[in-house]
């Protein structure tokens, strides 16, 4: 698609950046990318264009909200039926009707049309607003994208968002739609504390008791019910807050839930004003407008223990912070922002092409089952391929006519790419650097082992745990070479803590992760690993430069007088070098204390040396040594040259 930039000014609107350029009004076909939240995108449809519009919202508070500030508007959602829709299309003393709806509320705006006989895709302008939520909310609403084929009907039409993702719809290419992308002549970054940790619950709840002791107003991001309902328990336990201090914006699924762990003040819709602290899941996180009467502080909580918690820095977080409405006598909006989060290296996250083949692959089993299906003679054959087919996950990739759905394609996509920044602090600081929104105060807490790794160690499984060890081995290795003062005593103390983490933590000092992860975490394998480890390095201290300079010089003195040495000097003297050299080994036949030995010394070990002899067998063996290897005769003179 092709991208059009439009200059705006600070504390300008969209209305007046456009008007500069001669636009009246939104036109059709484009996507405005505004960068900024709050510059009045559905403003300008609603109150300014006079025309009659359609304009789906992600949410049901953003549709409220919007809907009680227009006279000729109506709020389509799940409480508004089809003949409150019918109705007010059929009132002549409204123009310029606008219906907000719900993308599930879209249904209703078409029925109650189709039944009055108006043809809403000539007569209507449509705008999709916040059109990122269709790829991010599809996986777990999917009717979501319900009106998408409508909206690709409408002969004028648009999407907007200060925060639009990719889209691979093929219809955006067929009707040639173009990027509007609003681009601010100043510095609009936002100052905000990114905080990664290992310790979440502890991070959270020592930020938490800062905030509420400076901040009059503290709005919580945080897209978990479960998670909200530990931290006011928290908050109430240690008498940080009383009931009336807070209050909870989310689902009326949630509400529910949570007024059943006695939590009253929940609501589904905004509830203004504001409480002292206030939290929102994420159907609050974009798109509505929150006024305050007094500036907020603004928490966002990514909680890699639940997955659904966790935020996109280049969506979630700039809409979070673009919520409010009141500018301030210097110019902001709120007090601060804070990102805590913590991470997971060992999260799985997928390639693009490796998504691309496991697409593919649901595919192929879902034409499969398909042709079977048509194949099939009787009912029981027909049933049981039907049952087969509900379950394959290609399934959950088709709208409702079972055609592709382009926006859960693109969310398998989003998913991924959210995912991977979750897996070190580097990738999370570097995200949020990569928005361009944010002057970032980065603290980077992840140097030590914290209460997120050890509560999953304690529940995992032998192999698991070893594996999370050696990780955190290799991590702490990684410490010390970027700073060699760091001292990572506590951690390895930690570790030892777990039982058999000892084996593993000797195992990772001797033969490191590569070679454990190659013995795939067996101790069996791993054994043969650290025997031959330890064999060759006996092998390579035996044949060091050292070692072989002063054997050569042990025998020097016979070797050049061609004199035979009896075998029980040579051993005498092989073991006065090894034991100076460190060289751990045992002597023939001779019990030794050291656990385990790589080397045995015997009469032949000299042949190691000098493979060129004379042997006698008087006196119980003798050698005349006539010259060492040749390899080693290079070793030898490396070690004087040093």
């Amino acid at each position: 698609m092709q991208t059009r930039n439009f200059l705006i000014e600070k504390s300008e609107t969209l209305v007046e950046a456009f008007a500069r350029e001669g636009i009246k009004e939104i036109e059709t076909n484009v996507i405005i990318d505004k960068t900024l939240t709050g510059i009045g995108a559905t403003y300008w449809e609603l109150h300014l264009a006079k025309r009659p519009s359609i304009i789906i919202e992600p949410n049901v508070p953003v549709i409220i909200g919007k809907a009680e500030k227009v006279d000729n508007s109506l709020a389509v959602y799940a409480l508004c039926t089809k003949t409150q829709v019918k109705n007010f299309l059929k009132n002549k003393s409204i123009t310029n009707k606008k219906l907000l709806t719900t993308p599930e509320g879209f249904e209703k705006i078409r029925k109650a049309a189709r039944e009055l006989g108006i043809d809403i895709y000539k007569e209507f302008f449509c705008l999709f607003d916040e059109c990122e939520k269709i790829t991010q909310d599809v996986d777990y609403r999917p009717r979501i994208s319900q009106p998408i084929n409508d909206f690709f009907k409408f002969e004028r039409k648009a999407m907007v968002s200060a925060t639009p993702l990719e889209m691979h719809h093929p219809e955006l290419e067929h009707q040639n739609f173009k990027i509007w992308k609003i681009v601010p002549n100043f510095d609009y970054k936002k100052n905000m504390t990114l905080i990664v940790t290992r310790s979440f619950n502890r991070t959270m709840t020592g930020r938490l008791r800062e905030l509420i002791k400076k901040s009059q107003c503290l709005c919580v991001f945080f897209n978990s019910t479960m998670g909200i309902n530990k931290v006011i328990t928290y908050l109430l336990n240690n008498n940080l807050i009383k009931e009336e201090d807070y209050k909870v914006y989310c689902s009326n699924k949630s509400v529910k839930a949570l007024r059943e762990c006695n939590f009253k003040n929940s609501h589904e819709n905004l509830d203004l004003p504001l409480a002292k602290i206030n939290f929102f899941t994420c159907r609050f996180f974009s798109a509505v407008d929150i006024y305050t009467v007094t500036k907020p502080d603004i928490l966002v909580l990514s909680d890699c223990n639940i997955p659904h918690s966790i935020v996109d820095p280049y969506t979630e977080v700039i809409q979070a912070q673009g919520r409010f409405r009141n500018k301030y006598s210097d110019g902001n909006t709120y007090n601060s922002l804070t990102v805590i989060s913590n991470i997971n290296e060992e999260m799985e996250v997928m390639t693009g092409e490796e998504i691309s083949t496991m697409i593919q692959q649901f595919e192929t089993t879902y034409q499969n089952l398909s042709l079977r299906l048509e194949e099939s003679t009787t009912e029981v054959e027909k049933n049981a391929i039907l049952k087969d087919l509900e379950k394959v996950r290609y399934t959950e990739l088709l709208d409702e006519e079972g055609e592709i759905n382009y926006f859960s394609v693109d969310n398998l996509y989003n998913e991924e790419r959210v995912k991977g920044y979750y897996t070190s602090a580097r990738n999370l600081h570097e995200a949020y650097e990569g928005t361009g929104h944010f002057n970032i105060n980065f603290i980077n807490d992840t140097g030590r082992i914290g209460e997120d790794d050890i509560i999953p160690m304690r529940k995992a499984s032998k192999k698991q745990l070893w594996k999370k060890v050696v990780n955190h081995l290799d991590s702490l290795q990684q410490l010390v070479l970027q700073n060699p003062d760091h001292d990572i005593t506590p951690d390895i103390e930690i570790l030892r803590e777990f039982e058999d983490a000892g084996y593993i933590m000797k195992a990772y000092d001797t033969i490191g992760k590569a070679a454990i992860e190659q013995a795939d975490y067996k101790k069996g394998e791993i054994d043969k690993m650290i025997k031959a480890f330890h064999e060759q390095k006996a092998n390579e201290q035996r044949f060091s430069p050292d070692v072989v300079r002063d054997v050569f010089k042990a025998f020097e003195q016979e070797m050049n007088n061609g004199e035979y040495i009896p075998n029980k000097v040579i051993r005498e003297r092989l073991r006065v070098i090894f034991m100076a050299h460190g060289i751990p080994f045992k002597e023939y036949g001779v019990k030794t204390g050291l656990e385990k030995v790589y080397f045995t010394l015997t009469d032949k070990t000299i042949e190691d040396y000098y493979p060129e002899f004379k042997v006698s067998n008087a006196n119980s063996g003798a050698y005349k040594l006539v010259a060492m290897k040749p390899e080693l005769v290079e070793n030898f003179s490396k070690g004087i040259r040093e």
